[in-house]
């Protein structure tokens, strides 16, 4: 955290009076300052160096407090600006505030409230700083966070693709009655029940599939044709077909001269 000694003042006062009081008492609370009675010159020495805060009359010559307020705006809008006049009934708080200053103080005005004013800007510009390397943290901790969300989701995919499709499918290659072929069906379809928020995630992420079309997918990767497809899902063939034909369409193999099953193993984010 940045100490309030370290900060940087310039005061813009047409007054040489005045610029002389304010450095001498900024200096002594131990601030980094400089000062200049002329705007035009304000500028020239903003563009050259860096400062935190500028302390600026309203009321100069060749330029106003607010014209000075303008122009830092739009050339060095991470500087903040506290306004000084002598003027309080030609301007409000709000007119000033609203030009884009962070406070103001009202000529004349007590050394001490002044300094209460720099405080409280610096303490806000220490907050919104901390406040933006906290978000920024957060932004990390939550990107790592998805990250191990999607390798958690793949893992779990890969380990029933790895340790149980595979037994199903040697169940279906034994001498099953009907009964039981329908049973492991029911398993095999309740399994992708279960696992479908998982394949949905990782799908959603790469070719925005449906949770039908990433179900049918599976299947065709795992090597079954539609009238397998459609016993397993309990769908028509045709419908099993018209999900065929929107898979190739999103993974942009429409026209292409390659398999859906050849392109389908090619890919990890489907599996099954």
């Amino acid at each position: 955290m940045e100490s309030e000694h370290s900060q940087r003042i310039l005061v813009v006062d047409d007054e040489k009076r005045m610029c002389s009081m304010l450095l001498k008492f900024l200096q002594q609370e131990g601030y980094d300052c400089q000062s200049t009675t002329d705007p035009a010159e304000a500028l020239a020495i903003l563009e050259q160096n860096d400062f935190d805060l500028v302390i600026s009359d309203i009321r100069m010559q060749g330029m106003s407090g607010l014209e000075l307020l303008r122009e830092l705006r739009l050339k060095r809008p991470g500087v903040d600006t506290i306004i000084m006049t002598g003027f309080t009934d030609n301007h409000t708080y709000s007119d000033i505030i609203e030009a884009g200053a962070v406070d103001f103080i009202g000529k004349p005005f007590k050394l001490p409230e002044l300094k209460a004013k720099i405080e409280r800007v610096n303490r806000e510009r220490r907050m919104l700083r901390e406040l933006q390397e906290t978000n920024t943290a957060l932004g990390v901790v939550l990107k790592r966070v998805e990250g191990d969300k999607e390798r958690l989701d793949a893992d779990i995919l890969s380990n029933l693709q790895q340790l149980i499709f595979p037994y199903l499918d040697k169940l279906r290659g034994t001498r099953l009655d009907e009964k039981q072929m329908t049973y492991v069906n029911i398993l095999h379809l309740n399994l992708l029940k279960i696992t479908s928020p998982f394949m949905r995630n990782l799908s959603q992420k790469r070719a925005n599939l449906s949770h039908m079309e990433i179900q049918i997918a599976n299947l065709i990767k795992a090597g079954k044709d539609s009238k397998e497809i459609a016993d397993i899902l309990g769908v028509s063939i045709n419908t099993v077909t018209t999900h065929r034909y929107h898979l190739r369409t999103k993974l942009g193999l429409k026209g292409e001269k390659v398999t859906l099953k050849s392109h389908l193993k090619s890919i990890d984010f489907l599996v099954m």
